[in-house]
């Protein structure tokens, strides 16, 4: 038995493949317990990091830093491939598998770092940096439809949000839907609805669509809860339309 456990070599592509769908699982696979937990714990903790440090940067270095984040995360990805890779090959037929090589150890480790991947990319969306795609006209002409916008989700646990900012909230009538419109009033504002004058509620502002003919904000819904704006939107990081790409859009600081 013990001879059966020593004639057994690693493959350079099942390292590879493994590497592939989590950084790290190849190096278990080659007997690197360690390096494999290393190259994991970088990859979690890269997006974790880098996503919460881009949103204290200046608003037009905020995709700079979530793009250097993502370059960081896939040269981890890169490296973790070429080591297993170049490990599997150097490992001769005289290999003795270690306790952690047995397929249901690979498969338990597998979908405990899905787990953590899910939970880390849970945790970043709802605290630091969330991505929206724009699909109506409401926002026109500072918010397109087909603009992909980041939402800072920390600025407003920092700061109050100031009248003009393009916010992301809970629509008040169905709470599974986010919409986007500008801050037009502010706690304590004066604002002009149907020909009455009203004071913003404190606790809430008055939103209003750039578009105004397309629009469906505060003039019909109401006031939103403070509580329910989410986040400002900061930068487009892509855009595309009927013509194809908008490449003077990507980066628009919004």
């Amino acid at each position: 038995m013990e001879q059966e456990r020593k004639n057994m070599g690693r493959n350079s592509w099942i390292a590879v493949f493994m590497s592939l769908t989590m950084p790290g699982l190849g190096q278990i696979y080659n007997g690197d317990l360690i390096k494999g937990i290393c190259f994991f714990v970088f990859s979690i903790l890269t997006p974790l990091a880098g996503f919460r440090l881009s949103v204290y940067l200046p608003e037009r270095f905020l995709l700079a830093g979530i793009f250097s984040s993502l370059v960081i995360l896939l040269t981890i990805y890169a490296v973790s491939v070429i080591d297993a890779y170049k490990k599997a090959g150097r490992i001769d037929r005289q290999y003795i598998l270690k306790p952690v090589n047995c397929w249901y150890i690979y498969i338990a480790i597998w979908m405990t770092g899905a787990f953590l991947i899910t939970a880390a990319d849970s945790y970043i969306k709802d605290n630091s940096v969330q991505a929206f795609k724009i699909p109506g006209l409401s926002m026109e002409p500072a918010v397109m439809r087909g603009d992909m916008i980041l939402v800072d989700k920390t600025l407003y646990r920092k700061f109050p949000p100031q009248a003009g900012d393009i916010a992301v909230f809970v629509f008040p009538d169905d709470r599974s839907k986010m919409f986007i419109k500008r801050i037009a009033g502010l706690p304590g504002d004066i604002i002009n609805i149907k020909g009455r004058q009203e004071p913003v509620p404190h606790g809430y502002v008055y939103v209003l669509g750039d578009n105004a003919r397309h629009s469906k904000d505060s003039r019909e819904f109401g006031f939103v809860p403070l509580r329910d704006v989410i986040g400002k939107a900061q930068v487009v990081y892509y855009s595309s339309g009927n013509d194809g790409i908008r490449w003077n859009r990507i980066g628009l600081t919004l």
